[in-house]
């Protein structure tokens, strides 16, 4: 049970570090802002953002464990 929790673990590491190291929209003038559980919570929060004014338009970089929000400020 301990090994596969810490393989389990040692994925979801791997994945978010992979997100956190890929270039993606932040190279065009992107903002990141954070890491969310899931890409359906990355784009509720995104079009939060959008609601909000806060921004123009966003986009999650989505993994299977994890998503990367990054917004296009306003």
């Amino acid at each position: 049970m301990r090994k596969a929790i810490s393989t389990l673990s040692l994925a979801g590491l791997l994945t978010a570090g992979a997100l956190l190291a890929a270039p993606s929209a932040q190279a065009t003038g992107y903002v990141y802002i954070g890491m969310y559980p899931s890409g359906a919570a990355c784009d509720a929060a995104g079009k939060a953002y959008v609601a909000r004014g806060e921004a123009i338009t966003y986009f999650c970089d989505v993994a299977p464990n994890t998503a990367r929000l990054s917004i296009w400020p306003s």
